[in-house]
């Protein structure tokens, strides 16, 4: 019992920072609603917390660590300023949950709008969404969600 709450709360605070992962995860070792409770539940905390602390967070960075945030153009940057160049908060949101980690998706949604509950809104329907994308099929319809996924690359 004690070690089935532990990996819950393993799997709420990863959740926080990557949440596809954790989604995998719960479904490949089977933690049933429990696990997938604690996985939406720990993203939807790091969207919240990210975006009221990533202001300050993304200064700090940058002050700290000049050289690692500093102005330099790679394939994921580039690829960053495309998604927000051409799709704006919709196509940041949707992405962030599966593609990109939730820092990073919320540290670029803030650097496209000021509205923080417009942020957390967005982000968190993109979170439930890629949530029912996983564990509905895998619930609901018994599919092999992982398998699904592993024949799409």
């Amino acid at each position: 019992m004690l070690l089935h709450i532990l990996s819950d709360i393993f799997i709420f605070l990863s959740s926080t920072v990557k949440f596809a992962l954790l989604t995998f995860t719960v479904i490949t070792t089977d933690m049933g609603i429990p696990g997938t409770i604690a996985n939406i539940l720990g993203g939807l905390t790091g969207i919240v917390l990210f975006t009221y602390l990533g202001t300050n967070l993304r200064a700090w960075a940058i002050e700290t660590f000049p050289e690692r945030f500093g102005r330099k153009f790679t394939r994921q940057s580039r690829f960053l300023v495309r998604v927000r160049k051409h799709s704006g908060l919709f196509g940041v949101a949707l992405l962030t949950p599966v593609f990109l980690s939730i820092p990073v998706g919320v540290i670029l949604a803030l650097s496209l709008t000021t509205h923080k509950r417009q942020i957390v809104t967005s982000m968190a329907v993109s979170c439930i969404f890629w949530s029912a994308v996983f564990f509905v099929p895998y619930y609901v319809f018994s599919i092999n969600v992982i398998g699904w996924v592993k024949g799409m690359f």
